[in-house]
């Protein structure tokens, strides 16, 4: 029952560079599909960061359009300091590293070389390099080299599967930090996690800020593939870094790892977004390859709920093409995708939880159009993407930080009330819905509420009601009709008025009939294949030309 859409299930965060920092070039890629533009802080300034939180206000004021930003900080690194530009490495030779300037790589953090174990994996510049550690000895540490390569000065470095305690965030981070809480950004990426712990101590600081910005954990090393069920629970979401993490790991294993990512989040209700060389043809080419296509198609129907561009978006030649590209891939895919199962686990309440596990059996049963969804704090919105309903879930919240989180939870649109204040009833917020055009007229909807006054609060009412203002009900016969009062169009009165008539079964499409109905009355109908309502019982009379919606499922009449 649920129309065609334009735009997918799945979500699209871009990030942010000189190829798209046009705003022509920005809304015509929210227009289709980017709910979130990812800032990297590794190749960005503050002022960019200014740019894009502009850029979210005008495009919410001038566009209604809500767009979420995320900071991905660049987190702790490991750097091989050289004496020179350059090191040539050769396979089979021995080299040393170390703290002093007595060693041919130096680590400019104190207490690693104690901690490398022999036999563990030291990578140089993205595993381009791979050595194995000997031995440690008087904080030095002696390498064998496996293949031969040119080291450059402040190349990155990896330990596979060691655990590295370089802090979570260094000193630039915690700038951007606290911009992103001054700014209402919605979510920061932590890179590198390692542990909860880590997560925990920034959601502390954040507290203590004041700040209501979520958390995105990047999922790149091997000690987070170890911890990940704590990462889970620490996190408001996890991001699938496939990058670093076919570093850390044989390249053969990253996908199985993807898989596993997404499934254990999806257990416990935490969304998941899939990064890294998604469409990258694309950086040069107007078209993506099969191979990508691939990929693509399989990160949704492993239930991701967002796909992220990398440099498709930021220097790339075809962003707008690469975010075209994501969306029609998307939208063909659900259509023949299977329904996802429910959280096994999930965090947090579980009377909530079944209030939202009962919205999805109620708009599946009853072919519902959209569930409406009223948020404070956007907990509900999530849960209800959770559970993977086949309809929409449009996220109704009086917050502007809260419409831009829940605008990466697959299914979910957000909206934003014109006037303050989630308290107001049903009518009030379908109506404005039905102004705002995004109901229509007589959709079936599931709303979801909650009362201040109650026990959880947060989710407490689901109701199955239509879009419009009831004026009545009886018994239904035939299909769903929309059409004004008068010839041609729907008859309302009793079968008396009717009969009176000449010609009445061709003289309109619907009927309305107030009181008891004869036999052969409801069977001409019934040939005609017209649409009839009897017994009805009309809360208000409309006059000639009112146009009505009747859902003959349930037998309601609506304006």
């Amino acid at each position: 029952m649920q129309e065609d859409k334009t735009l997918p299930n799945t979500k699209i965060v871009a990030t942010f560079g000189p190829a798209c920092k046009d705003e022509k070039v920005m809304l015509e890629m929210v227009s289709n599909g980017v709910s979130c533009f990812r800032l990297n802080t590794a190749h960005s300034t503050p002022e960019e960061l200014d740019y894009l939180v502009s850029i979210r206000e005008k495009f919410r004021k001038d566009y209604g359009k809500i767009v979420a930003i995320m900071v991905d900080l660049k987190g702790p690194e490991l750097r091989a300091i050289l004496q020179g530009e350059s090191l040539q490495l050769k396979e089979g030779q021995e080299y040393s590293i170390g703290e002093g300037n007595n060693t041919n790589i130096k680590i400019g953090v104190k207490g690693i070389v104690n901690i490398l174990q022999p036999g563990d994996r030291v990578l140089f510049m993205d595993g381009k390099i791979a050595t194995t550690v000997k031995e440690t000895k008087n904080g030095i540490c002696t390498i064998v080299c496996q293949n031969s390569g040119t080291l450059r000065n402040n190349a990155r470095m990896n330990v596979p599967g060691r655990y590295i305690p370089l802090g979570i965030l260094q000193e630039r981070d915690r700038m951007y930090l606290d911009l992103s809480i001054k700014n209402g950004i919605e979510f920061i990426a932590l890179s590198f996690v390692q542990s909860r712990d880590e997560i925990d101590s920034v959601h502390d600081l954040i507290v203590e800020k004041n700040g209501d910005t979520k958390i995105i954990a990047k999922i790149e090393t091997q000690q987070a593939m170890n911890n990940l069920a704590g990462i889970i629970s620490a996190s408001d979401s996890l991001m699938v870094a496939r990058g670093d993490l076919g570093v850390e790991m044989p390249l053969h294993e990253v996908t199985v790892s993807q898989k596993r990512i997404i499934k254990e989040s999806h257990s416990y209700g935490v969304s998941t977004i899939v990064a890294t060389q998604m469409l990258e043809s694309m950086v040069e080419n107007e078209s993506a390859t099969r191979a990508e296509i691939s990929d693509v198609t399989n990160a949704i129907m492993d239930d991701a709920d967002a796909l992220m561009l990398s440099e498709e978006t930021a220097i790339g030649k075809f962003p707008i093409q690469a975010v075209k590209t994501l969306k029609e891939t998307a939208i063909f895919v659900e259509k023949n995708s299977e329904s996802f199962p429910e959280p096994e686990n999930f965090y947090g309440s579980r009377i909530t939880y079944s209030m939202a596990r009962a919205a999805r059996v109620i708009a599946d049963e009853s072919r519902a159009h959209r569930i409406v969804a009223v948020t404070g704090s956007g907990n509900t919105a999530r849960m209800l993407s959770s559970v993977r309903p086949g309809c929409e879930i449009v996220g109704v919240t009086a917050s502007k930080i809260t419409a831009g989180q829940i605008n990466i939870l697959r299914s979910v649109r957000p909206y934003l009330l014109k006037s303050n204040g989630t308290d107001k009833n049903p009518d009030q917020i379908i109506s404005e819905l039905l102004q705002s055009h995004v109901l229509i007229k007589g959709e079936r909807i599931v709303f979801v509420s909650g009362n201040q006054r109650y026990l959880f609060s947060g989710t407490s009412r689901v109701s199955l009601l239509n879009a419009g203002t009831p004026v009545g009900r009886g018994y239904p016969e035939g299909n769903s009709y929309s059409g004004k009062v008068g010839k041609k169009g729907i008859f309302l009165g009793t079968v008396q008025t009717l009969q009176s008539e000449q010609g009445w079964i061709e003289n309109y499409q619907a009927f309305i009939i107030k009181g008891k109905i004869e036999r052969k009355i409801l069977n001409a109908i019934r040939e005609q294949g017209k649409t009839l309502i009897y017994s009805a019982i009309m809360f208000a009379e409309p006059d000639q030309g009112t146009a009505l919606f009747i859902d003959s499922e349930i037998g309601s009449i609506y304006r």
